[in-house]
């Protein structure tokens, strides 16, 4: 072939050497494209990770509310029952066990409350325990992910920068011929 066959007639640029920047060009767009969609993913990642903290907030918070509720009607259904099972009794035997059934009440009442207190502390430490071990497998794992992709990308930024190099390398030489 001869000279005038492979060069362009109007730069005086090598086809061969237009066809490989074009192609040098088109991948650079493809790896920028890339990049972006990989800080999207990141920054999708990260608002999930937020949506997560809030979300146990919030399950927290309805979970105390929760407690609060059922521990009240749990007290309320059980000083009825004790209310009326006093009733009965001082009907029966009103003047002879009036204050022995008051004493008893008392009594009943305080280790209703002592019981409740209890239980309703080691729920909590045990609800509290769980949730806060399952948060942290959450957070080992969405560190590690996050850890994972970081890596990936710094590897396709530092490729990508590497390309673009030997591109402005290679553009710095065809400008120079």
């Amino acid at each position: 072939m001869e000279h005038s066959e492979t060069v362009c007639r109007y730069c005086g640029v090598s086809y061969l050497i237009y066809h490989e920047f074009h192609q040098l060009h088109t991948r650079l767009a493809q790896l920028e494209t890339e990049l972006q969609e990989v800080r999207e993913t990141a920054q999708r990642e990260k608002a999930q990770r937020e949506a997560l903290e809030q979300g146990r907030l919030e399950w927290e918070r309805a979970l105390h509310l929760e407690m609060q509720r059922k521990a009240e009607e749990k007290e309320s259904s059980m000083r009825e029952e004790l209310e009326e099972q006093n009733r009965d009794m001082e009907r029966v035997l009103r003047e002879e066990f009036e204050g022995k059934n008051e004493r008893k009440r008392r009594e009943m009442e305080e280790e209703y409350q002592k019981i409740s207190e209890g239980k309703e502390k080691q729920l909590r430490r045990e609800l509290g325990n769980l949730e806060v071990e399952r948060l942290r497998r959450q957070r080992e794992e969405l560190e590690r992910k996050t850890e994972e992709r970081e890596k990936v990308l710094s590897d396709e930024l530092q490729k990508a920068n590497k390309n673009l190099d030997e591109l402005r390398k290679y553009l710095q030489q065809l400008e120079e011929r």
